[in-house]
């Protein structure tokens, strides 16, 4: 039976952190082929996730301060399941940008890599700290994500914001595994794609 094995200690360097997001990677579900677990220093995080062929992971940027994602965990006749919510604002309402929300209106799974500005302080470079959401080790490519909704709006005044807030959703069976240095460094190096 698992069941606690670790303390948690919160540093002086937890008590002064940023929210938000920094990056955001997508790629559609059915292009993962694996995934390797990381065993140090943190056992709770992806080493990698493999793709298949010709395949990448594709950048989506977005209006600054407009990112995040939440996880709430409920469980109910002896199961958990976590809620995962992402979303993201894109300014202004434009025809490429329309076609491009349409992919992921008609896409039949999406898994994301995102970048936080929070950091990992217990390290001597502290590098921002990155998740995987819309795969887990329970259910593997079936925690895919989904488009929920994209509300899109013009605005009526000159001042009026005029975009769309996307939110991608999903349920899963663990928190957020965290993506590694060793990950992050093969994505980005060679597994994203370059051009839009």
């Amino acid at each position: 039976m698992a069941g606690i094995t670790q303390c948690y200690e919160v540093a002086c360097c937890d008590r002064n952190r940023r929210g938000g997001i920094k990056s955001i990677y997508l790629i559609n579900t059915d292009n993962i082929t694996g995934t390797t677990v990381a065993t140090t220093p943190c056992a709770y995080a992806y080493d990698a996730v493999t793709l298949g062929a010709g395949t990448c992971w594709f950048k989506w940027e977005f209006d600054r301060g407009s990112a995040g994602y939440t996880a709430n965990a409920s469980r109910e006749n002896g199961s958990t399941l976590i809620d995962i919510e992402l979303q993201f604002y894109i300014p202004k309402v434009t025809c490429a940008g329309n076609e491009k929300l349409m992919e992921l209106v008609t896409s039949c799974g999406i898994t994301a890599v995102v970048e936080t500005y929070a950091d990992d302080c217990d390290t001597p470079t502290a590098n921002n700290l990155w998740f995987v959401l819309g795969w887990d080790e329970i259910f593997d490519e079936t925690a895919y994500m989904e488009f929920t909704s994209g509300e899109q709006s013009t605005g009526i005044a000159l001042s009026d914001a005029n975009g769309t807030m996307v939110k991608l959703t999903t349920q899963q069976g663990e928190y957020p595994r965290a993506f590694s240095e060793t990950a992050q460094g093969a994505m980005t190096t060679s597994g994203t794609c370059t051009s839009c």
